[in-house]
């Protein structure tokens, strides 16, 4: 009795006798790159960077938030650091003892990075990094911390995005959503001061005093602290004259404490400047003071608020 064909052996006659093929193992795929718009140009990672460079001290904050420490080649202004991360920068090459003026090309590229972040946009100026594209074209990619993108209208709400863009490049999601939640948290907590009061902030200068506009990150927290800026009218950071600021008769002001300029001797002075002598905040001794990087794009937002709503409550 013949034995029945299979359904195999029926197929490989009706196929000339062959032998199927096995089929061949998917290949693995190279991991996607990463795209990343900043200041409104895009830059791509096709891996994520090993070697950090940090020009300014609120971006060497955000790095190691972000638990980049392994990667951080090179930073500045070590001394300048948030308690809570100073820790970290120990081992960590200081390129630079002061973030002003910004370090030079030539010392950023001494820590070979293949990333610099910088939250100053004097940063990548003519005379420190300069142009970012020609950065890139040499290898190394550059971000800069959103609020302080030349042009652009600075809200805390950016420093979300930033975290969770260099999240994406060194696929750490998951803690850049921990630190947005942490940072929303604090900012959302601060209740402003009522009724709103009117603000000037003083950024140094005894001539003619340098303040903040209505793009900066300062003028975002004043509003959210429940002070109007007496000077809106002025974009980035500009001077103006000590007869206008009589004339709009501030009920605060804020002093920015900076190396150059520390906030006791910039205030002793205002008590001591005839011109300003009946100004609402001279008479009343309304100065609040805030540490200058506080009031710059990073993970100091909340504190800033805390500092500025209790102040302005005073």
């Amino acid at each position: 009795m013949k034995r029945p064909i299979s359904a195999l052996a029926t197929l490989a006659l009706l196929t000339g006798c062959a032998t199927p093929t096995p089929a061949a193992a998917p290949t693995a795929s190279a991991p996607a790159a990463i795209q990343v718009t900043n200041c409104g140009a895009v830059y791509t990672y096709d891996t994520a960077p090993q070697r950090i460079v940090t020009s300014s001290t609120v971006a060497t904050e955000v790095v190691l938030a972000l638990g980049l420490k392994d990667r951080l080649a090179g930073t500045v202004a070590a001394g300048d650091i948030m308690r809570e991360y100073a820790a970290d920068l120990t081992g960590v090459e200081v390129i630079s003892e002061s973030a002003f003026p910004p370090p030079s090309k030539e010392v950023v590229y001494s820590a070979a990075p293949d990333l610099v972040v910088s939250g100053y946009p004097d940063d990548y100026g003519p005379k420190a990094l300069g142009d970012r594209a020609v950065l890139r074209k040499e290898g190394v990619n550059s971000h800069l911390l959103s609020a302080s993108c030349p042009g652009a209208t600075a809200t805390v709400e950016q420093t979300y995005e930033d975290l969770r863009a260099l999240g994406r490049v060194f696929g750490v999601q998951d803690r850049a959503e921990q630190l947005v939640a942490a940072l929303r948290t604090e900012v959302d907590a601060v209740t402003p001061a009522a009724p709103a009061l009117r603000v000037f902030d003083y950024a140094g200068g005894k001539d003619k005093p340098l303040t903040s506009g209505a793009n900066t990150l300062a003028f975002d927290l004043f509003r959210r602290a429940g002070g109007e800026n007496i000077f809106p009218e002025t974009k980035e950071f500009g001077q103006v004259s000590w007869e206008e600021l009589v004339k709009r008769d501030p009920q605060v002001i804020v002093v920015e404490d900076q190396a150059f300029e520390p906030a006791d001797e910039a205030i002793a002075w205002m008590r001591s400047h005839a011109p300003i002598k009946d100004v609402t905040a001279v008479k009343e001794n309304r100065f609040v003071v805030i540490p200058v990087n506080d009031l710059q794009p990073g993970l100091r937002s909340g504190r800033a608020l805390r500092a500025l709503a209790e102040g302005f409550a005073r």
